[in-house]
Protein backbone atom coordinates (compact mmCIF):
# COMPACT_ATOMS: atom_id res chain seq x y z
CA UNK A 1 0.00 0.00 0.00
CA UNK A 2 1.26 3.46 -0.87
CA UNK A 3 -0.32 6.62 0.51
CA UNK A 4 0.01 9.86 -1.41
CA UNK A 5 -0.69 13.31 0.04
CA UNK A 6 -0.60 16.89 -1.14
CA UNK A 7 -0.80 20.29 0.49
CA UNK A 8 -3.70 21.54 -1.67
CA UNK A 9 -7.39 20.74 -1.18
CA UNK A 10 -9.04 17.37 -1.68
CA UNK A 11 -8.72 15.66 -5.05
CA UNK A 12 -11.77 15.72 -7.29
CA UNK A 13 -13.22 12.60 -8.91
CA UNK A 14 -12.21 13.87 -12.37
CA UNK A 15 -8.66 14.60 -11.23
CA UNK A 16 -8.43 11.18 -9.59
CA UNK A 17 -9.55 9.50 -12.82
CA UNK A 18 -6.88 11.37 -14.79
CA UNK A 19 -4.07 10.69 -12.31
CA UNK A 20 -4.96 7.12 -11.34
CA UNK A 21 -2.73 5.39 -13.97
CA UNK A 22 0.31 7.40 -12.85
CA UNK A 23 -0.41 6.71 -9.17
CA UNK A 24 -0.76 2.98 -9.88
CA UNK A 25 2.53 3.01 -11.79
CA UNK A 26 4.22 4.85 -8.90
CA UNK A 27 2.88 2.33 -6.37
CA UNK A 28 4.11 -0.55 -8.55
CA UNK A 29 7.62 0.93 -8.92
CA UNK A 30 7.85 1.72 -5.19
CA UNK A 31 6.77 -1.82 -4.33
CA UNK A 32 9.25 -3.39 -6.76
CA UNK A 33 12.18 -1.34 -5.46
CA UNK A 34 11.30 -1.96 -1.81
CA UNK A 35 11.04 -5.67 -2.55
CA UNK A 36 14.53 -5.69 -4.11
CA UNK A 37 16.05 -3.84 -1.16
CA UNK A 38 14.41 -6.10 1.42
CA UNK A 39 15.28 -9.25 -0.53
CA UNK A 40 18.95 -8.24 -0.76
CA UNK A 41 19.01 -7.46 2.96
CA UNK A 42 17.31 -10.76 3.79
CA UNK A 43 19.73 -12.74 1.62
CA UNK A 44 22.62 -10.94 3.23
CA UNK A 45 21.48 -11.72 6.75
CA UNK A 46 19.72 -15.06 6.44
CA UNK A 47 21.21 -17.20 3.75
CA UNK A 48 24.95 -16.59 3.95
CA UNK A 49 26.50 -16.92 7.37
CA UNK A 50 30.27 -16.73 7.20
CA UNK A 51 32.36 -16.89 10.34
CA UNK A 52 34.58 -13.96 11.27
CA UNK A 53 37.56 -16.12 10.35
CA UNK A 54 36.17 -16.98 6.90
CA UNK A 55 35.55 -13.29 6.25
CA UNK A 56 39.12 -12.44 7.31
CA UNK A 57 40.55 -15.02 4.92
CA UNK A 58 38.32 -13.90 2.04
CA UNK A 59 39.25 -10.27 2.69
CA UNK A 60 42.94 -11.18 2.33
CA UNK A 61 42.15 -13.18 -0.80
CA UNK A 62 40.35 -10.12 -2.18
CA UNK A 63 43.67 -8.27 -1.87
CA UNK A 64 45.21 -10.81 -4.26
CA UNK A 65 47.06 -12.82 -1.63
CA UNK A 66 47.72 -16.51 -2.25
CA UNK A 67 46.88 -19.18 0.33
CA UNK A 68 50.56 -19.23 1.30
CA UNK A 69 50.64 -15.48 1.85
CA UNK A 70 47.36 -15.60 3.77
CA UNK A 71 48.73 -18.36 6.01
CA UNK A 72 51.82 -16.27 6.81
CA UNK A 73 49.71 -13.19 7.55
CA UNK A 74 47.29 -15.10 9.77
CA UNK A 75 49.93 -17.27 11.45
CA UNK A 76 48.39 -20.57 10.36
CA UNK A 77 49.34 -23.35 7.98
CA UNK A 78 48.49 -23.12 4.30
CA UNK A 79 46.16 -26.08 4.82
CA UNK A 80 44.22 -24.10 7.44
CA UNK A 81 43.99 -21.09 5.12
CA UNK A 82 42.62 -23.32 2.37
CA UNK A 83 40.21 -24.90 4.86
CA UNK A 84 38.63 -21.55 5.78
CA UNK A 85 38.48 -20.43 2.16
CA UNK A 86 36.90 -23.75 1.11
CA UNK A 87 34.26 -23.40 3.85
CA UNK A 88 33.42 -19.90 2.65
CA UNK A 89 33.26 -21.14 -0.95
CA UNK A 90 30.81 -23.87 0.02
CA UNK A 91 28.57 -21.51 1.99
CA UNK A 92 28.54 -18.99 -0.87
CA UNK A 93 28.03 -21.64 -3.54
CA UNK A 94 31.20 -20.51 -5.28
CA UNK A 95 33.15 -22.59 -7.77
CA UNK A 96 36.56 -21.17 -6.85
CA UNK A 97 38.28 -18.63 -4.59
CA UNK A 98 37.87 -15.76 -7.05
CA UNK A 99 34.17 -16.51 -7.39
CA UNK A 100 33.82 -16.62 -3.58
CA UNK A 101 35.48 -13.21 -3.25
CA UNK A 102 33.24 -11.74 -5.97
CA UNK A 103 30.10 -13.10 -4.29
CA UNK A 104 31.20 -11.89 -0.87
CA UNK A 105 31.87 -8.41 -2.24
CA UNK A 106 28.50 -8.34 -4.04
CA UNK A 107 26.71 -9.35 -0.83
CA UNK A 108 28.58 -6.71 1.17
CA UNK A 109 30.23 -9.28 3.42
CA UNK A 110 33.72 -7.79 3.11
CA UNK A 111 32.77 -4.19 3.96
Amino acid sequence: MLTLARSQGAITADELTKKLPMMQWLAHVAHAMLFRVLLAKHQNESFVRLTVREIEFLRLASEGKTAGEISETMGVTERTANFHIANAMEKLGATNKTHAVALAVRLGLLD
